[in-house]
């Protein structure tokens, strides 16, 4: 891997030894033909710490699948997408930890109130299990999106 190389300008705002973060999903977001024309009421954070690199790409690899099984929906059955599926890399890890970060849109304002704090389902616990994951690895933060705040 390269050295990164900042510029002067940026040098006095950027730190030595940034933190990387690698977009290992290409999701939807403003004028992707994914979100097409519908407007955000609200956006969730998932951050899930993996203590391998193995944990980690079964993770994305988990995601992955999970995306093409969302993609092969009708449109208008799309209340929710993700958005870019990122990995950043724990400083200092010897067995290539570090947490897999993943943003998910949600278009209609009940079904997130019905299905936000799916993360904490059964059927999730589950697949925390089969991937080596806990509950205690993963945590989730919504925002609701101000509509003003989507305005063209």
């Amino acid at each position: 891997m390269s050295a990164l190389t900042i510029s002067p300008a940026l040098a006095a705002v950027i730190p030595d030894d940034p933190e990387t973060m690698v977009r290992v999903l290409e999701g939807e977001g403003p004028g992707t033909p994914r979100r097409g024309n519908k407007s955000l009421f609200a956006k969730s954070e998932c951050t899930y710490y993996c203590r391998t690199a193995k944990i980690a790409a079964a993770v994305i690899d988990a995601l992955r699948d999970s995306d093409e099984r969302l993609r092969s929906r009708p449109e208008e059955l799309m209340l929710w997408d993700w958005q870019h599926t990122w990995f950043r890399p724990e400083r200092g890890s010897e067995t290539g930890a570090g947490w897999v970060v993943l943003g998910v849109v949600w278009y209609d304002p009940e079904f997130y109130t019905e299905r936000r704090g799916a993360y904490l389902s059964r059927m999730h616990t589950l697949i925390y299990d089969r991937l080596d994951l806990t509950v205690d690895d993963v945590e989730v933060t919504h925002y609701l999106v101000d509509p003003e705040s989507q305005a063209a």
